[in-house]
């Protein structure tokens, strides 16, 4: 829902602005609107055990204009079901403040500046953990923001929880006992936008042990090291990389073995992404320097070998890093819940044997 700015009041007094003070006076006509990254937030289990949902994402303030001067003064949320609000919560002052940041750029969306340009002068990093019976099918997010001339401003968007439905079965990516040591955001894993539900797994020896020398810092020294990786289901390769050295001891991830668009780490190695068809996206990373078999434009099936386990690109230990994504480029596409037919959990710190 988009609201238009009418004139300027007074100037607020000096302790009023918390934002840097190079930025622009909101000006008459300047339009706002909320757009939350992902796009599509989807039900996500935070603990089973407890019953419990959960969902992070990023709350954008989108401006028409060149980052006005804007402080936040609450935001507040409320929790629908069938369309009554069962619950809600407000955030304000110094709490707001530490969920809120001003370094996000429109951008990240496609990697280049939106047509017509727009402009996201804050950011809000929205955690909700929520019961899950009765089913929150609806969050309404309503923020409160204060101009430079003191004119009060609220925008307010309505946003759908989604169940997902996987479209493509999956098999796990690789055959054999292994551990998830590293799952998505709600596990305190991975934070980016593509990697929400990403999983990264250790291959482990048939005692379950995950290296085969104790004390070594060699990468070659893990169980997991060279296990054949599989494509967990059939699709055409839209990416293959395969010409990454491995970073050479286990503990360190050392940015000279960084791919050079990635200088601040972030670097996925060797990896193939797959199009399954349907916004379905695998990317499958880490593998180990030339042992990627496959090509862009080849068809696979499900269970065809792809690579092997490595220890390539921005990583501090072999493993697997696998996530499902709605486009080709992790940098650009948002994260798909994922199961696998062959293993039940995908929790840090679940054992299992993929047959």
């Amino acid at each position: 829902m988009m609201i238009e700015f009418s004139r300027r009041s007074a100037l607020l007094g000096a302790a009023a602005l918390s934002l840097a003070t190079a930025a622009k006076a909101v000006p008459t006509g300047t339009q706002l609107q909320l757009r939350t990254v992902p796009t599509q937030i989807y039900r996500s289990t935070f603990n089973a055990r407890e019953n419990l949902d959960g969902w992070v994402f990023f709350l954008m303030l989108e401006a028409s204009d060149d980052r006005p001067l804007l402080t936040p003064l609450s935001l507040r949320i409320a929790y629908k079901h069938g369309g009554v609000v069962l619950r809600e919560e407000r955030i304000t002052g110094a709490a707001l403040m530490a969920i809120t940041r001003q370094d996000i750029s429109p951008a990240r969306l496609t990697g280049e500046p939106p047509i017509p340009p727009v402009h996201w002068p804050q950011a809000f990093r929205i955690h909700c953990y929520v019961p899950r019976e009765p089913a929150i099918d609806e969050l309404l997010l309503e923020l409160r923001v204060v101009g430079s001339g003191g004119q009060e401003h609220r925008v307010e968007r309505r946003v759908p929880i989604v169940d997902y439905r996987q479209r493509s079965a999956m098999i796990f990516p690789f055959r054999g006992p292994g551990i998830i040591s590293q799952a998505g955001v709600l596990g305190g894993g991975h934070r980016n936008r593509s990697g929400g539900f990403a999983i990264d797994a250790l291959g482990l020896d048939r005692n379950h042990a995950p290296v085969l020398r104790p004390g070594s810092d060699r990468p070659q020294d893990y169980a997991g090291w060279g296990r054949p990786i599989i494509a967990p289901a059939a699709g055409i390769v839209v990416q293959a990389r395969n010409d990454r050295p491995d970073q050479p001891r286990d503990g360190v991830s050392d940015p000279a073995y960084f791919a050079p668009e990635y200088p601040n780490g972030g670097d996925v190695g060797n990896n193939v992404v797959i199009d399954h068809g349907s916004a379905e996206f695998s990317l499958l990373a880490h593998m180990r320097m030339g042992s990627v078999r496959v090509r862009t434009g080849e068809r696979v099936t499900q269970g065809q070998r792809l690579g092997e386990l490595g220890n390539s690109g921005d990583t501090s230990g072999p493993h697997l890093h696998y996530q499902l994504q709605d486009g080709p480029r992790w940098e650009f596409a948002d994260a798909l819940p994922v199961q696998f037919a062959n293993i039940s959990s995908l929790a840090r710190g679940s054992y299992f044997d993929a047959l």
